[in-house]
């Protein structure tokens, strides 16, 4: 992906997102981008483990698929209402967005102080931990699934890949029974996706998995919980 094409497209909620045309591959839902995230990895993420979890005080997430970096913007700005629990965020990405590319994402000025936390995620180090606030540290790594070391104990999942269409390796029993492996009893993994080819690798692996209701004009999105 890192010497494709892109292009910045602003979607139905108003929020930009990346356009891949040699792969017909939106970043986002083109019915909007913040509101997809919202939905999946926010409400249904975090919101829903912090509900299930609500003594923990620690809480480790792994992210497949940093891309724009808005999932991890859209944590930072849910950490501040939850200030008793600390949050690990760990995200891979192996074709970083250029930072030209990066500036003409909108997210930064719509949803904080003129873009100054956004801009600092995306200037912030790679491969390095980065203290955002007192309870949200930011590790994002240049480097596939396959060849990193998921610590143990991971919490909440957010499978955020390419579709099957354009990343089938990303869907493989091989990649999600690493990540399962690295989950923590009580965690939840959550996608986009309504595959039913994943559906079924969870329930393999013996997550109560189910399909619930989608963001924007999806009628499903995958989640799951690893009760073991």
């Amino acid at each position: 992906m890192k010497n494709f094409k892109k292009l910045i497209c602003i979607t139905n909620d108003g929020s930009s997102t990346v356009f891949l045309p040699d792969f017909n591959e939106y970043y986002h839902s083109k019915y909007g981008a913040v509101s997809e995230s919202e939905h999946v990895f926010i409400k249904n993420g975090l919101d829903f483990w912090k509900k299930k979890n609500p003594n923990k005080k620690y809480c480790n997430i792994f992210e497949v698929g940093f891309g724009t970096g808005l999932n991890a913007f859209l944590t930072y700005n849910e950490s501040k209402f939850i200030l008793d629990t600390k949050l690990k965020y760990t995200s891979v990405e192996p074709y970083p967005l250029k930072l030209s590319e990066i500036h003409q994402l909108n997210y930064g000025k719509k949803l904080d102080d003129n873009g100054k936390i956004f801009n600092f995620i995306h200037h912030s180090k790679w491969n390095s931990p980065v203290q955002l606030s007192k309870n949200f540290t930011l590790t994002k790594n240049i480097s596939t699934v396959q060849n990193f070391n998921i610590e143990i104990n991971q919490d909440i999942i957010y499978f955020d890949p390419f579709c099957y269409r354009v990343q089938p390796e990303m869907w493989s029993k091989k990649i999600i029974n690493q990540i399962v492996n690295s989950m923590s009893k009580n965690s939840v993994f959550v996608t986009f996706s309504s595959m039913n080819i994943l559906f079924d690798l969870l329930k393999d692996l013996k997550l109560n998995v189910e399909k619930i209701p989608g963001p924007n004009k999806k009628k499903k999105m995958i989640r799951a919980i690893k009760n073991y």
